[in-house]
C-alpha cells in the first residue's frame, strides 16, 4: 500500500502569488501591518497558523486571540473568493490525482499549510473536492510536519502499514518537513525557479504531464517513516 500526499498551493494549483497578496492584504487592512517585503523562509513555521502567531509576536508582542484568528480567516477567505478565477490547476494535476485515487493499492491525502477553509475554496475552483480524501491543514496544527504526520496517522487507521509514503511539494519548508519525518519527496517547480534543485532535490517536476518519470519514482520509492 502506498500513501501519496500532496501539498496544495504551488503543487497542484497555481495560487501562490494570489494567496500571498491576499494574506499580506489581510494584515494590512486589519492591523496596519506591512508584510510586503517579508521573506517567508525567515519564519519558523510557514503555515497560515504559524505565520499568524509569529506576526502577532513580532509586531504586536502577543499571540492572537481565537476571535482574532477567526476574523483573519474570514477576511482572508473573502479576499481570495473575489479572485477565485485566478486559481488554475498545474498541468494535469487533477487527472494524475484521479488516476492515483482509482488505484486499489494507493491512498491519496492532502497536507497544506493553509487554512482548511481557503484550501477548500481553491481546490473547488479546479474541481477537486478535498472531502473525498484524507485532508489536514493549518486548522489542525501550526507546524507543517505535524500536519503531514496527521495525514499519515489517519491513513494508518484505514491501512495497517504503507510500503511507501511520498509527498509532492513546492516549498523548502515542505522539503524540511519530509526530511524531519523520513518521507520521500518529489519537488514541484511550476515556476522553474530552481530553488529546490539548489537545495539538493533531485526528483523535480514542473507539472504532471510527463507521468512516466513520476510513476518510476513512485514505484521505486521506499521510506523510513518514524525513524527520524
Amino acid at each position: 500500500m502506498k500513501l501519496i500526499i500532496f501539498d496544495i498551493d504551488g503543487t497542484i494549483i497555481n495560487s501562490v502569488k494570489t494567496d500571498d497578496e491576499c494574506f499580506i492584504q489581510t494584515f494590512a487592512e486589519l492591523y496596519n501591518i506591512d508584510l510586503a517585503k517579508v521573506d517567508w523562509n525567515e519564519f519558523t513555521h510557514v503555515t497560515d497558523w504559524g505565520l499568524t502567531n509569529e506576526i502577532f509576536e513580532k509586531w504586536l508582542n502577543r499571540l492572537p486571540a481565537q476571535t482574532e484568528i477567526n476574523n483573519i480567516k474570514t477576511h482572508f477567505y473573502n479576499l481570495l473568493k473575489q479572485r477565485v478565477d485566478e486559481f488554475t490547476e498545474i498541468e494535469q494535476a487533477l487527472s494524475f490525482i484521479q488516476q492515483l485515487a482509482a488505484m486499489p493499492d494507493v491512498e491519496v491525502g492532502f497536507a497544506t499549510g493553509g487554512w482548511r477553509e481557503t484550501a477548500v475554496l481553491k481546490c473547488n475552483a479546479i474541481g477537486l473536492h478535498l472531502n473525498d480524501f484524507i485532508f489536514k491543514s493549518s486548522n489542525d496544527h501550526f507546524k507543517r510536519s505535524k500536519i503531514m504526520a496527521s495525514v499519515v496517522e489517519e491513513g494508518k487507521l484505514k491501512h495497517s502499514a504503507f510500503e511507501t509514503i511520498l509527498y509532492f511539494g513546492d516549498g523548502l519548508w515542505d522539503l524540511k518537513a519530509t526530511q524531519e519525518l523520513g518521507i520521500d519527496f518529489i519537488g514541484v517547480d511550476a515556476k522553474r525557479n530552481q530553488k529546490l534543485r539548489k537545495a539538493g532535490v533531485e526528483k523535480i517536476i514542473s507539472n504532471y504531464e510527463g507521468q512516466d518519470k513520476i510513476w518510476e519514482w513512485i514505484n521505486k520509492s521506499k521510506q523510513a517513516y518514524g525513524r527520524h
